[in-house]
């Protein structure tokens, strides 16, 4: 039983790759059928063995029902989570539909995949029994699935599967006694390991050359035409060390250019999705300062420096699987900083649309920070021919009403009553020559 785990930008290409691209799939929901049956019916490719959340009518109601989901959370850019899991051949006589099927829930458990849309897909187009997990990342709550460490989980899951079940474990390479190998045949097994140990670090071949060069294995490249060398040209790759070179597929299919482009791609994917969703242990403050080497991180979440620049910079992003400070549990919300940058909140909603309250229209952000007893340099819809003002905004607590100024209340009146009169003067000039006078505002 081998599993991997892909994310995806689009249910239609990922739907219609499982379903055999365009051929009207058969559906089975007994129980207990088993391989041999489905052949015996006419040749099947695809065999949807569950759904969940979808109506499988056709192709098209299946897709549908995943992008109606899905809209649900637009800022997410790999909602598609597809599983294809293979099985060994010794094992086809105990793979009948309902024990694939039974695998295939028991899989989905340990990897965290609950509550949400899918639908199990079994593949009869080869010799090899195997099926494909198509999922929705946004669930019925319209949360996110985590894919933390799912290659770590898969491992894990995989095994825990094929001991509780007697499933058969590959006699791949890595089964192979390198001790006993001699001469080309150790080369060669020492290239395959080497790859195999760098492929998910690297993003580009510029990566895997670095890497492996520091074992002395060399990439020779074979181009489609000598005049222009590069990757988009590239027919075939060869490795090389201590003289001994062997092509990719020598080594392992695996490694062919094309499989290697696509682990590249994948490899980028999951760096993305990690540094939007990656989480460390809750800190001892809401979020802690960045340092040279190191973003700050809030409610465990630690964050990459494009979003950090983001909040410096008065804007605002989403973050998942927070931790709540209860210990019950994650959450997901928008998160901005306060006006002096020092403590985030939350917001189940976009904190920069415009909301009525206290008798003015202000951002929902604004309306947070005032509630929370902040003085805030709020965004304030205006009036007179000008769109928005930014006075200083808070709440009077004691009187319960909301009050603004375009002087800093914190500041005594005094040292600004000189900015206050200069300010009422321009509100004059701007009014009896509207269009001479000098703008208001930032």
């Amino acid at each position: 039983m081998i599993a991997k785990n892909k994310k995806g930008r689009s249910f239609g290409g990922t739907v219609r790759y499982v379903l055999n691209e365009g051929h009207e799939p058969t559906h089975e929901r007994g129980h207990g059928s088993s391989t041999h049956d489905a052949e015996r019916e006419g040749g099947r490719r695809s065999q949807i063995l569950e759904a969940e959340g979808v109506l499988t009518e056709d192709t098209a109601s299946i897709i549908r029902d995943f992008a109606i989901q899905r809209s649900g959370r637009p800022e997410i850019k790999h909602p598609v989570g597809h599983i294809p899991i293979a099985f060994s051949p010794d094992d086809s006589p105990k793979l009948t539909d309902g024990f694939m099927r039974q695998l295939a829930y028991e899989y989905m458990e340990e990897m965290g995949i609950r509550n949400t849309q899918f639908i199990i897909v079994r593949h009869h187009d080869t010799g090899n029994p195997h099926l494909h997990i198509v999922y929705n990342r946004i669930d019925n709550n319209l949360k996110v699935i985590s894919v933390n460490n799912d290659y770590k989980r898969n491992i894990k899951a995989c095994k825990k599967l094929k001991d509780k079940h007697g499933l058969t474990y590959g006699k791949g390479k890595e089964k192979v006694n390198r001790q006993k190998l001699t001469g080309a045949d150790k080369v060669r097994y020492l290239i395959h390991d080497e790859i195999t140990a760098n492929l998910p670090k690297c993003n580009n071949y510029e990566d895997l050359e670095k890497r492996l060069r520091q074992s002395g294995i060399t990439i020779r490249y074979k181009y489609r035409s000598v005049t222009e060398e590069s990757p988009e040209n590239i027919q075939g790759i060869s490795f090389e060390k201590n003289k001994s070179a062997f092509k990719a597929s020598e080594i392992d299919r695996k490694f062919s250019h094309a499989n290697l482009m696509k682990s590249f791609a994948e490899n980028m994917e999951i760096l993305r999705e990690k540094q939007a969703e990656r989480q460390s242990e809750p800190p001892k403050q809401q979020f802690q300062q960045a340092s040279a080497s190191r973003t700050p991180s809030i409610e465990g979440v630690e964050l990459i420096a494009e979003q950090w620049n983001t909040l410096q910079n008065g804007g605002h992003i989403y973050l998942e699987n927070m931790n709540k400070k209860d210990g019950s549990g994650k959450f997901s919300a928008y998160v901005f900083l306060n006006d002096e940058k020092g403590k985030a909140f939350f917001s189940n909603e976009n904190p920069d649309k415009m909301i009525e309250h206290g008798g003015i229209t202000i951002r929902l952000r604004d309306k947070i920070l005032v509630e929370k007893g902040h003085i805030t340099k709020a965004k304030m819809k205006w009036w007179g021919g000008i769109d928005y003002q930014y006075p200083f905004v808070w709440k009077d607590h004691q009187n319960n009403e909301i009050k603004y100024s375009f002087a800093d209340p914190r500041i005594p009146k005094e040292v600004h009553e000189k900015e206050i009169k200069e300010f009422k003067k321009r509100i004059q000039q701007n009014i009896s020559s509207p269009k001479k006078g000098p703008k208001i505002g930032r």
